[in-house]
């Protein structure tokens, strides 16, 4: 007993000490907590959780509520245990724009960012790159010349959101190692399953969660175009709007052979969609779920009422690999 009433009290103490990192994932709605066991292979989750947002509290990827937001999330944290813990979130993808660049150079500028910002090309955004966080990412297409010597991924988000962002999680008592874009950590997750993948495919991704759908078509793994719906579509409508997408890129691209479609998110609905988009198309459809492909486990007991399906850890799985490749 006394003994247990000691390590009690160190808990805080080795908690400071010895940090535990924790993913964030947020959305309008929700956010969800992860955290992984050991540094084996797979990793292993040790806590997963999703917690509902107060209506309101964030709206098109927007903290609203600032306040709110970053008591309960420190609250949240005490409960479970992760006090002080260092702390990578992803952003909503509402709150994110991303944009594929073709530099007018032979090399990659040496400060991008800011020969960007001198460039200052108008890239259809709702506000001006001077008023945003970007950053620019290098990319490689498994066929170089589909899309030039010279390309990097744009992510841009509002500044001033940005900063609403790193507030909420100063006043939860975290400390921030890094903010990633929700679009980045889809792309990341998809990568190794196109690595090899037919050229002549069109690879497209659909993420559908309650209140939001994303779709991403990608040619060479390069994202050629992106559009987000928010609110929630019946399955009818994200048919409608998919075929559309489609139709309209293969109009684009001739060297299109074919279409293999991947199907993310946290809809409830999504096996249901799965089914309907499996026939008369002649598209390809594989689920892009972390932990049926052996990339996370599961603990044996995860304590968790309703266990998340692994679709819906898509997102997250994705924000974890630079962490988990170190």
């Amino acid at each position: 007993m006394i003994l247990a009433g000691v390590q009690d009290q160190l808990q805080p103490l080795i908690a400071r000490l010895f940090p535990r990192r924790v993913w964030l994932e947020f959305d309008d709605d929700a956010v969800t907590v992860l955290t992984t066991r050991g540094r084996g292979q797979p990793p292993q989750l040790e806590l997963l959780r999703r917690v509902p947002l107060p209506q309101g509290a964030c709206s098109a990827g927007e903290p609203q509520q600032v306040m709110a937001l970053g008591d309960l999330i420190g609250d949240l944290l005490v409960e479970l245990g992760l006090v002080g813990a260092r702390v990578v979130a992803v952003l909503p993808a509402a709150a994110c724009a991303w944009r594929v660049l073709q530099w007018p150079f032979d090399d990659w500028p040496e400060s991008a960012d800011e020969a960007l910002r001198l460039i200052d090309p108008d890239l259809g955004l709702p506000y001006a790159l001077a008023e945003a966080y970007i950053s620019l990412l290098p990319l490689e297409a498994a066929d170089q010349q589909a899309i030039g010597s010279c390309c990097s991924l744009l992510v841009s988000v509002p500044r001033q959101w940005v900063l609403s962002w790193i507030e909420v999680l100063d006043l939860a008592g975290v400390q921030l190692e890094r903010l990633e874009a929700a679009q980045v950590c889809d792309l990341r997750a998809l990568t190794p399953v196109l690595q090899g993948a037919d050229p002549g495919l069109l690879e497209a991704l659909l993420v559908v969660d309650a209140h939001a759908v994303r779709l991403t078509l990608l040619r060479h793994g390069v994202p050629e175009f992106a559009r987000q719906w928010r609110g929630a579509m019946a399955d009818h409508q994200v048919e409608q709007e998919l075929e559309r997408c489609v139709a309209y890129w293969r109009g684009l691209d001739p060297g299109v052979g074919g279409v293999r479609l991947w199907l993310a998110g946290s809809s409830p609905d999504l096996p249901l969609l799965a089914e309907t988009l499996r026939h008369g198309r002649g598209w390809r459809l594989e689920i892009l779920d972390p932990l049926a492909m052996g990339w996370l486990a599961m603990p044996p007991e995860s304590g968790d009422e309703e266990p998340r399906p692994g679709c819906s850890l898509t997102t997250l799985y994705g924000l974890m690999q630079v962490e988990l490749d170190r």
